[in-house]
């Protein structure tokens, strides 16, 4: 920031991390003259506590720092209104406040079933691959094809070559994850667990994709290697930046289990879920109901038990709520977008200093 050659109006830096994120940002706003200001996802500290402990001195030191590097800005942007009022009430911050909301990407979207063909045909066929592959019984469990040579694991072809959702298609179910501690997957391994003793052989199968790359990765693995399953299968995967929105835009359920380290923000996945057309179950926490509104575009559950009823009711029960819940979506986030949400707080915030400038 400090070797930059043309003068900035505007220094902004993402905290977390915050340091020594905030300390250089604040230094080099005040050599260049320029304004600075942080966009506040989390409380860095807050992420030491989960690892550490709220006590640890390390912790207590992390917060003193950031209290202190972070109080005086021109301007803090929030992603929640929760971090909003506790930096306004409870840290008392100098400067202006603005709450500015993760959005989805344009490229985040629900697919057609012509898409949806087309991609499992070509890059997401490895979902397909790694069922039948890693899992036991995976071929078995796909069920049949009317049309095995156009047929994928979600598509088919009727009698006459036109494309159909296949009638023996696993329920796709999709979660994205860290792998750390604050995301507890023993809570989705037991909910799929009292699904698999809940079922009935006529009732949905249900394909759960996990993907992602983390700590714990290996430990949930090893978990699910253990599993007993019939009427359900798990995979990991990493997919590519361009297949991870192909596959939510092709998904019937997102799954969320993100409980954030200072109950103040909130998981972009779901943000990205909900850009294509998903639902979402996600677990409970502070804030959540800024973005998952129970009953309108996703379900809340608390714990394992809630999760596995949730799969019966919008699975098995009641499908329809699931393509209401789905029609909710694609009406709430066909013009809540980045750009709606840029033109209302960004354009306003920087034009207003450009102009005394």
């Amino acid at each position: 920031m400090g070797c930059i050659t043309q003068r900035p109006d505007f220094i902004i830096v993402q905290n977390p991390p915050s340091i020594p994120t905030l300390f250089i940002g604040r230094l080099v706003g005040t050599m260049r003259k320029a304004w600075f200001i942080i966009d506040w996802h989390n409380f860095g500290y807050s992420m030491l506590a989960m690892k550490f402990g709220p006590s640890h001195p390390v912790v207590r030191l992390a917060k003193w720092y950031e209290q202190k590097f972070g109080h005086v800005t021109y301007a803090h942007l929030t992603v929640t209104d929760k971090l909003h009022q506790e930096l306004e009430t409870k840290w008392k911050v100098q400067g202006q406040i603005y709450t500015l909301k993760d959005k989805p990407q344009s490229d985040f979207k629900r697919l057609s079933i012509d898409l949806i063909h087309r991609h499992f045909t070509w890059s997401l066929k490895l979902i397909q691959n790694l069922v039948e592959e890693t899992t036991e019984g995976g071929k078995e469990f796909l069920g049949k094809f009317n049309d095995p040579s156009l047929g994928t694991l979600l598509t088919d072809a009727d009698d006459e070559g036109i494309l159909i959702w296949r009638e023996d298609r696993p329920k796709l179910i999709v979660s994205s994850t860290s792998w750390t501690e604050d995301e507890d997957f023993s809570i989705l391994l037991k909910s799929i667990e009292i699904y698999e003793a809940q079922a009935k052989p006529s009732d949905p199968k249900l394909l759960f994709v996990i993907t992602g790359q983390g700590p714990l990765k290996k430990f949930y693995e090893s978990k699910i290697k253990e599993m007993k399953l019939v009427k359900t299968r798990i995979i990991t995967t990493w997919l590519e930046s361009s297949d991870y929105p192909l596959l939510l835009g092709s998904a019937d359920l997102g799954v969320s289990l993100h409980t954030s380290s200072s109950g103040m923000d909130l998981p972009m996945k779901v943000v990205d879920m909900f850009g294509c057309g998903l639902p979402v179950c996600a677990i409970n926490f502070p804030c959540l109901n800024e973005l998952v509104l129970d009953g309108k575009n996703g379900l809340v559950f608390e714990n394992s038990q809630d999760l596995a009823e949730q799969f019966m009711e919008l699975l098995v029960k009641n499908p329809n709520k699931l393509d209401t819940l789905r029609s909710n979506v694609i009406e709430e986030y066909r013009s809540n977008t980045w750009q709606s949400e840029y033109k209302q707080v960004l354009i306003k915030l920087f034009n207003q200093k450009t102009e005394e400038k």
